[in-house]
């Protein structure tokens, strides 16, 4: 089936982990197999679909790390992961999918700190990282995202003090810190961010 284009196997009670061979699917563009109980890793040969723009893996029971092969699918705009068991930290060649438009990681067991690279994601517009286990803090190459309309970072073990590169991102919307061990004070430059955040 090296030729399908869209998959969607939503809430079929589907198990098992995802086949190695989903490479093949070479001109596969959307993908979504939320909503099953699917186990194992992300297979490194996801790499190989680089004619994919969405792939849905929301709430399923899928642990391991992203591979770092994920850096080669450039024309990624919307990966979401969020309700999983994933665990290690985001690799760093996720700065290398500069189309993503949607990342959610939301509800796994990440740990580690955002890596720097995170600020080459220009066009990123919706970032959830929350409820983690990440730590660290947060880079200032965050405020190079100036598309960012929503951040939500609570619910992790972040430290030390906000960035105040937050005042270069005028798109933000919603902004959410809550439940970490940040230190220091609101930096002034928030007052910078959209007037309706």
């Amino acid at each position: 089936m090296t030729s399908l284009i869209t998959l969607t196997l939503i809430g079929s009670d589907l198990n098992g982990s995802i086949p190695s061979e989903i490479g093949l699917m070479t001109s596969l563009d959307f993908l979504e197999l939320s909503d099953n109980t699917l186990t194992g890793s992300i297979p490194s040969e996801i790499g190989l679909m680089t004619s994919l723009r969405t792939l849905y893996l929301s709430r399923n029971n899928l642990a391991g790390s992203i591979p770092s092969e994920i850096g080669l699918m450039t024309s990624f705009e919307n990966l979401y992961l969020n309700g999983n068991a994933f665990t290690g930290s985001i690799p760093s060649e996720i700065g290398l999918m500069t189309s993503l438009v949607s990342l959610e990681l939301n509800g796994n067991g990440f740990t580690g700190s955002i890596p720097s690279e995170i600020g080459l994601m220009t066009s990123l517009a919706y970032l959830e990282l929350n409820d983690n286990a990440f730590t660290g803090s947060i880079p200032s190459e965050i405020g190079l995202m100036t598309s960012l309309e929503n951040l939500s970072l609570d619910g992790n073990g972040f430290t030390g003090s906000i960035p105040s590169g937050i005042g270069l991102m005028t798109s933000l919307t919603y902004l959410y810190f809550g439940n970490n061990t940040f230190t220091g004070s609101i930096p002034s430059e928030i007052g910078q961010t959209n007037p309706t955040l």
